[in-house]
């Protein structure tokens, strides 16, 4: 009888950074794969955001942790880098 997949826990403070110039082809091969949706269609206002950042979390975690599984980046917290407008309700605004 074949062993039960234990889930991959991260820690409480983990946080996954996503940048995109970081990503492979053949990653953002399986991003599009996964998503059946072209990489640039996350920017798309009013598209969906949480396939494409599942299946991005997915990719770059399965370099270090091969035993990492699309089910186990849907737990994952999202830290996203980038630029951005600065939130006007911020004490640093």
């Amino acid at each position: 009888m074949p062993a039960k997949k234990t889930a991959f826990v991260p820690p409480t403070d983990f946080t996954l950074d996503l940048k995109l110039e970081s990503l492979t082809i053949d990653e953002i091969d399986a991003i599009e794969e996964i998503t059946g949706q072209p990489l640039d269609s996350l920017n798309k206002p009013g598209s969906r955001r949480a396939p494409m950042l599942k299946a991005m979390a997915y990719v770059v975690m399965k370099r270090k942790h091969p035993e990492f599984s699309i089910e186990d980046a849907g737990n994952l917290r999202i830290n996203l880098k980038g630029k951005g407008k600065p939130d006007p309700t911020a004490t640093n605004a």
